[in-house]
């Protein structure tokens, strides 16, 4: 059970979306339309992925379109077994593909397929493939509805929040600093940028908002370096900065904080750490005061159909898993309908939900619907036919059901299989049918899906080493390109925008570096590569963000230095990270040679080209370190 996914805030409006249509089916008398309408609240009640309420409102109404769509299409074509496998096939093609653009359109076109198979089951002709397409849709509207009905009442309480987490994390952060600590505050800002969105410059409260986020890039930046002076006498100002970003985050008042940390920073001996530090309170004192100063807007992102088409290639995994699931819905499709399966839609549904992208989520989610169907059977069994509860009874408990399973869907897929399966009994027993019947359905059917899974990941595997590799070499990529950014502002060019959006784009990469490893150490043991050299060349990672970072924060300060005097350093750099990508990438290993020697020595006692000097030492050291660690499969070693 992860804990901290639990998905409790959106799972309670979610879950009222979902009793809605119920109850008023119960009341108007019309119980097989209340049901009807509660699939499709149910069905979109998982696009609800939290987040701000302008992006959430558009994931739902993306999802209930993309569901009301899809049952049309869905129901016209389900009189015809042949058709509708093709259909199938093909839409879920396209939903796997979405994935590449992301979680919220990978669930749009999860939910959307879905749809698709629930009302390709129900064999329905003329105008009750309209009505029902209608009951769906509508259904997904009431879930939207509700799920963006506080808005008004809490107007920026997600956005709130996720500011308030980062400012926790940079507290958290200035009391312990480390490698581990500043990637967790580079996670939780980039989280809150995610929710908040939106230019600084705007009016209102979110502008407000983005600029606090960016201010508390700064925060980090001048954190990194003041830790990274190693001067004993700046403890106390760490610790008084990071009782000034709790207060922030608790929208209480940092005053006292601050005076307290401006009393410290004065304090410091070090010429370089007290300038350190003095910017430090400067950036919180206008975060305290929600200043808007110097902060940028959102860096650019790829239109989504030029990311699309990118991926559609065999060496793209989101390409491969939208082929692979494509396949597997053919099969399953052809299963149920060829075995005339009872309730034989949950074989390819089942499909849907447990075959992702990688072996190691897709084990997982397997065994994890087989153990939680099985133990849902038990449960439903035992309350349908000890208790046999009233109508009204039953429409309470499927609305903590859903609550429950809402909850649990991003925490722990076998408990959230084990309520789904309960809920499913109820709803049969609530419908006039046999949940006795649907359950034992239940079990064939998951059982079928999951071995169709299972085997389309293991017959035609993504094999996540050579993707991994890529990936690890995008990110050393990205991480020189931010460095070289920095030191072009170091030697007096003016592009803040372009520093910032190297860092973006090397946080990004350092995510999805991290992500590739841990679904390359998932694969099963003949294909999983050893964790050690992977692991530390992402340590190495994060020791040279942590020397940008010091960098960064020298050129904010007003640090400069000639070209021609950065230049050899910017040689030493460019040429140490493009010698490693290409390696990653399957070229040459490169010639071993101590970091002292590479690095060019400081020019005279320039401070500005001292700094520069060593931290491309630190640099160069950490590439060499991870690369005489690492163990490329070529090299055949």
């Amino acid at each position: 059970m992860d804990r901290s996914r639990l998905a409790v805030a959106a799972a309670v409006p979610s879950a009222a979306g979902y009793s809605v249509p119920l109850v008023a089916g119960l009341a108007a008398g019309h119980v097989a339309d209340g049901v009807a309408a509660s699939a499709g609240a149910l069905i979109v009640g998982f696009a609800n992925l939290g987040g701000r309420y302008r992006v959430r409102s558009a994931t739902l109404l993306a999802a209930t379109l993309a569901a009301g769509v899809a049952a049309l299409v869905g129901g016209l074509a389900g009189p015809s077994g042949p058709a509708t496998v093709v259909l199938m096939s093909l839409w879920g093609f396209a939903g796997g593909l979405l994935v590449s653009l992301g979680t919220r359109a990978a669930f749009v076109g999860m939910l959307s397929t879905w749809a698709l198979l629930l009302a390709g089951d129900l064999n329905l002709h003329g105008k009750a493939v309209l009505h029902e397409a209608w009951l769906i849709t509508a259904g997904g509207l009431v879930q939207t509805v509700i799920a963006i009905a506080a808005w008004p009442l809490r107007p920026f309480a997600a956005e709130r929040r996720a500011v308030a987490d980062a400012y926790r994390a940079l507290a958290a952060c200035a009391r312990a600093p480390g490698t581990v600590a500043f990637q967790g505050t580079a996670a939780a800002l980039a989280a809150a940028a995610q929710t908040v969105g939106g230019d600084p410059a705007l009016p209102g409260e979110r502008g407000t908002l983005s600029a606090l986020v960016e201010q508390g890039e700064w925060v980090r930046l001048e954190l990194a370096a003041l830790a990274r002076s190693a001067v004993p006498d700046a403890e106390p100002a760490l610790g008084a900065a990071a009782s000034a970003l709790d207060a922030i985050a608790a929208s209480g008042d940092p005053a006292a904080s601050l005076t307290d940390l401006t009393r410290s920073a004065g304090a410091i001996e070090d010429a370089v750490a007290r300038r350190r530090a003095a910017s430090l309170v400067a950036w919180i004192s206008a975060a305290a005061r929600e200043s808007r100063a110097g902060a940028h807007g959102p860096a650019p992102r790829p239109h989504p159909l030029d990311a699309l088409r990118a991926e559609f290639t065999l060496r793209s995994s989101a390409f491969r898993h939208a082929v692979r699931l494509s396949a597997a819905l053919i099969a399953a499709g052809v299963a149920y309908r060829g075995l005339s399966l009872g309730s034989g839609y949950w074989v390819p549904l089942t499909v849907l939900f447990v075959l992702k992208p990688d072996y190691g989520t897709t084990m997982t989610r397997g065994i994890g619907r087989a153990v939680g169907t099985m133990a849902g059977v038990t449960i439903a069994w035992a309350i349908v036919t000890l208790f046999s509860p009233a109508d009204g009874t039953i429409v309470v408990l499927l609305a903590l059901l859903a609550c429950v399973a809402y909850a649990l869907f991003p925490a722990n897929y076998a408990l959230f299989s084990v309520v789904l399966t309960v809920l499913i009994a109820l709803l049969a027993e609530f419908s006039g049918g046999s949940p006795v019947g649907a359950l034992a359905d239940r079990i064939v059917d998951t059982a079928v899906g999951t071995v169709i899974a299972l085997a389309a990941i293991t017959l035609w595997p993504t094999r996540e080493a050579p993707q991994t590799l890529k990936c690890l070499a995008w990110y050393v990529t990205a991480e020189g390109r931010w460095l070289d950014a920095i030191l072009t502002a170091y030697a007096g060019g003016d592009d803040r925008q372009s520093v910032r959006s190297t860092r973006l784009a090397a946080r990004r990469a350092r995510t999805q570096a991290w992500d590739a490893v841990r679904r390359a150490l998932a694969e099963p043991p003949r294909r999983r590569p050893d964790d050690r050299p992977l692991r530390g060349l992402l340590a190495a990672m994060d020791q040279i963000s942590e020397c940008a970072l010091a960098l960064a924060a020298a050129v904010h300060d007003g640090a400069r230095a000639p070209h021609e005097a950065l230049a050899p350093y910017r040689a030493a750099l460019d040429g140490s990270f493009a010698e490693t990508a290409s390696w990653l990438h399957g070229g040459a290993r490169p010639t071993p040679a101590p970091p002292r020697d590479q690095a060019p020595a400081a020019a005279g006692h320039d401070p500005a080209i001292a700094a520069v000097a060593a931290e491309t030492d630190s640099v160069l050291a950490a590439l060499e370190a991870a690369r005489a660690e690492m163990t490329h499969p070529d090299d055949g070693r």
